[in-house]
């Protein structure tokens, strides 16, 4: 992966699509992840982004969980 475009893509077969992460949300819409643990996914996938260490390594998975973020504000979902 070189650079990271607005909207998250990846090749197939990137190691991203393997984290764990990836594959709990990339199976939801985003009102699915919304509805999660009583109406609090957003805000728990909040706390999960805030546990990743900030390595290189992890960008991918950072980048995906910040645009499932933001794709929740465009939608109207609040989680402060």
């Amino acid at each position: 992966m070189v650079g990271f475009p607005q909207y998250f893509h990846v090749n197939a077969g990137h190691p991203v699509l393997q984290h764990p992460l990836y594959l709990k949300y990339n199976v939801l819409s985003i009102q699915e992840i919304a509805a999660l643990a009583d109406f609090k996914g957003f805000k728990e996938l909040q706390v999960e982004l805030a546990s990743i260490m900030r390595t290189n390594d992890n960008m991918a998975i950072i980048w995906y969980l910040t645009n499932l973020l933001e794709a929740g504000k465009l939608m109207g979902y609040y989680f402060a």
